[in-house]
């Protein structure tokens, strides 16, 4: 029996209870709370500090990434006062950087990336920002987590979580640093079940994955888990998803912003956990 007529037969005998594909795009914006016109944006933090529109070749679209840091920190500013930071895949500093101007005590940023840590180090001292607050690492968080006892108070993992498959160890680090609270902003799988979408990623565009232990040539394999999965797999590691970001209020009254289809159609999310 070929390999074609096995799927064949494998996809007859799970219709129905198979997750498949992700679903068709929904063509409405998430569900809000917010009282209309309360989100309504006038500066943004990329408006004030816009270096960081021109240090990336990844993203760097002024509305999708003001919007961005309205649903991560001004929603989560709570958590920040004089907290120590991790940011896993700072990337250029700029979230790092969002962090330190909510009032972050201390961040401690991880990127794999030689040169995006070098225009994070650089961004950080043109905006005169005190040295004694931030550190970035350039190394695997992976090795770097195992490597280093790092200590925080909340872990921001913002646009890496579906760059891996590795969430259970990374999960379980993120819990080793005793962080209270973890940030996540992520694609997700569209299903009702808890379900994991397998994707490879090749390493070159920097905005995708990196190369790792575990990977083998130029490709890595990458996972984008449903909603009900991400909760899954934090309570696995002692935390809860306390909720979601109003992206539903953001986009309703930031009807010009652009670039921001995969928040829209429910395909990439905003949240919270805390620690049980």
């Amino acid at each position: 029996m070929n390999l074609q007529t096995v799927r064949r037969r494998l996809g007859t005998a799970i219709v129905g209870k198979h997750p498949g594909p992700d679903p068709a795009p929904r063509q409405v914006a998430p569900a809000s709370t917010s009282v209309p016109g309360s989100r309504t944006l006038t500066e943004g933090f990329f408006d004030r500090f816009p270096t960081f529109l021109e240090t990336s070749e990844t993203s760097s679209y002024r509305w999708r990434l003001n919007l961005r840091h309205e649903a991560i920190f001004t929603e989560n500013r709570d958590l920040l006062a004089g907290a120590r930071v991790l940011d896993i895949a700072s990337h250029d500093g700029r979230w790092s950087m969002a962090a330190l101007e909510a009032g972050a005590a201390h961040v401690t940023g991880v990127e794999a990336r030689p040169d995006l840590v070098a225009n994070a180090e650089a961004s950080l001292r043109k905006y005169d920002v005190d040295e004694s607050r931030w550190r970035f690492v350039s190394g695997d968080i992976f090795e770097v987590l195992r490597d280093e006892q790092i200590e925080v108070d909340v872990v921001l993992c913002l646009g890496f979580l579906y760059h891996t498959l590795r969430h259970s160890e990374l999960l379980t680090r993120v819990r080793q640093t005793g962080a209270q609270h973890l940030v996540v902003d992520t694609e997700i799988h569209r299903s009702d079940a808890p379900v994991m979408w397998l994707d490879e990623e090749t390493v070159e565009r920097q905005g995708n994955a990196v190369a790792d232990e575990l990977s083998v040539g130029d490709v890595v394999l990458t996972g984008r888990p449903s909603l009900s999965a991400l909760e899954m797999l934090g309570r696995g590691q002692g935390f809860e998803m306390k909720g979601l970001s109003d992206w539903g209020g953001l986009l309703r009254d930031n009807p010009d912003a652009d670039q921001v289809r995969d928040y829209r159609i429910g395909r990439r999310i905003t949240c919270r956990f805390d620690r049980t």
